[in-house]
């Protein structure tokens, strides 16, 4: 029934406006298709979408519902929770300050955070760009439904670093509570007040909020996830949203814009820009090429992809700009199985197509696979449409937790359906206390991004499938 709705509003909701006419009537449609198709493999209630040139907007639209249950349809000026997008905010206030004299990234942490017992080992820069070795506050059990940002610390403040500052890369949301709070203690202003009255505001980006559940704002989403087959609410306080890990509240119409002003040197200087858009380490995470401040830096189809992804209980998206081309692009669902690589990509492809050579570069696996790896997660996802584990493929805790029905029922709601045509290989990345390894994997009738975590041994210690087309 759920899915009949969507559809409904999605044919309800297409754009009324005549676009520029650098998006054809053709282009539209087959950025509807796209959307649609998303909606409904995915099992996503909603979804808005924007796409411009140097800030001006080519395209906007919503499609399906922003609130299932009051059949609220999503437009262009729908707000969604950002989610780890807000870490691009974050890192752009951190430079902010520093252009203001009252802050350099090369501080060390403990002039801000004394009494952090590893604060004095590492920079603020480390943690801008997660090398900081600090451990995410995810990995503790039992995390607090409502917590302050000092709380959040205080849940890892006798937890050893996982490395040593500097030598590798972990993504870690406490990077960016960390950094959120010193905004505040250094500007002496709340995290909102400061971006607002510095970003926000002068740049017209008037749909943009932190600390704020989106429903409780205008044209606001309600959050939904994926569970036992529907499409459910998954409740949210502000706590949970975040804070300069996860916080802000926008549209993607105020996305577009602030990725034009931040691309344009209307926000920051252009040594705080290069310094954002620099990355010391290569992680190879999917198509990443390295991580600066805030912001995943790669290429797309040859040409220079900066962007990044969030997911919150609820929501999940991607803004990106490709800023040797003046374009950006922006998509927010209220729906967290949104898998965003695959659709950027199509989305890309539609509007720019790229030359045949570029398209065929896009399906190579990256460099440094390990075969046998790939082997064993093959083998699983196999094993896992028949509802049998190989016990010896993964780590006992896994093996207890992956039970034959789990496996069958995460195989039917991402599409792991008969055998692949296609393997290919992204990348690998280290994340919470874990290596990752990454895949796009082609069935018959789908495209499933797989992730899989490996043991010390080689053993899978987890895995994690979702559809991506």
């Amino acid at each position: 029934m759920i899915l009949l709705l969507i559809a409904a509003a999605f044919a309800a909701s297409l754009p009324a406006t005549n676009p520029a006419p650098t998006i054809s009537a053709a282009q539209r449609q087959q950025i509807d298709t796209l959307v649609g198709a998303t909606l409904r493999d995915q099992h996503l209630p909603g979804m808005s979408l924007a796409i411009a040139r140097n800030g001006a907007v080519l395209y906007a639209s919503g499609y399906g519902y922003r609130d299932v249950q009051k059949r609220l349809p999503a437009d262009s000026g729908t707000v969604y929770n950002i989610a780890s997008m807000t870490k691009q905010f974050t890192a752009t206030a951190i430079l902010l300050l520093q252009e203001d004299g009252k802050l350099s990234v090369g501080d060390s942490l403990a002039r801000y955070l004394p009494d952090y017992r590893y604060a004095r080992q590492i920079t603020l820069r480390e943690m801008l760009n997660h090398t900081s070795g600090i451990p995410d506050y995810s990995i503790v059990e039992n995390v607090p439904h409502r917590a302050t940002a000092a709380q959040f610390v205080d849940l890892i403040k006798d937890t050893p670093l996982d490395f040593p500052p500097g030598s590798r890369f972990e993504y870690s949301n406490t990077n960016y509570v960390i950094l959120g709070m010193i905004v505040e203690k250094v500007s002496g202003e709340s995290y909102g007040d400061f971006l607002a009255r510095r970003v926000f505001q002068p740049l017209g980006m008037h749909a943009t909020s932190a600390r704020m559940i989106p429903q409780d704002v205008p044209d606001g989403a309600v959050g939904y996830t994926y569970a036992d087959g529907k499409i459910v609410t998954s409740p949210q306080t502000a706590d949970d949203l975040g804070y300069g890990d996860g916080t802000i509240d926008s549209s993607v119409t105020d996305l577009v814009r602030w990725d034009a002003a931040l691309d344009n040197g209307r926000v920051l200087n252009r040594s705080s820009w290069s310094a954002m858009t620099f990355s010391p380490l290569s992680h190879g995470y999917g198509m990443r090429g390295g991580y600066g401040f805030g912001l995943d830096l790669a290429h797309l189809y040859g040409r220079r992809y900066i962007f990044h992804q969030g997911l919150n209980g609820g929501f999940a998206g991607e803004n990106a700009t490709f800023p040797d081309d003046g374009l950006e692009i922006a998509a927010l669902s209220n729906g967290d199985p949104f898998d965003e690589d695959l659709f950027f990509r199509r989305v890309v492809s539609i509007v720019e197509p790229p030359t045949a050579a570029e398209a065929a570069a896009d399906l190579e696996s990256a460099t440094g696979q390990d075969p046998v790896v790939t082997k064993k997660v093959m083998s699983l996802l196999a094993a896992m449409q028949r509802g049998t584990i190989d016990r010896e493929a993964v780590t006992a805790d896994y093996a207890h937790m992956l039970t034959p029905a789990a496996a069958r029922q995460m195989c039917a709601d991402a599409g792991v359906v008969g055998t692949p045509r296609r393997v290919i290989y992204r990348g690998r990345t280290y994340r919470d206390r874990k290596d990752f390894v990454f895949y796009d994997v082609y069935y018959p009738d789908s495209v499933v991004a797989v992730d899989a975590g490996v043991a010390t041994n080689g053993a899978l210690s987890l895995i994690e499938v979702a559809r991506e087309d």
